[in-house]
């Protein structure tokens, strides 16, 4: 496991009711909205991701309580000099 840190930063919406917002967390968390209207569907998260060692990036689409992963393994001690 590299030592470069991989942000995420997304939006989320519930289109039961049309509320929406916005995070940024680590890779490999659990990533909430905290939204409980008590309407039925799922909250979904359209997010993107970003690697501060080697500037590598990318998306993801998921649910709400779901771990959020890159999937990325950076090589960040090359990009260290």
């Amino acid at each position: 496991m590299s030592g470069a840190e991989v942000s995420w930063g997304g939006q989320w919406e519930h289109p039961a009711c049309g509320a929406s917002g916005e995070a940024q967390w680590e890779d490999e968390d659990t990533v909430s909205s905290g939204h409980d209207c008590g309407r039925e569907g799922a909250v979904v998260w359209s997010a993107e991701w970003n690697c501060h060692g080697c500037g590598d990036e990318g998306d993801g689409l998921f649910e709400d309580d779901s771990p959020a992963y890159s999937d990325h393994e950076c090589d960040d001690e090359e990009v260290a000099a």
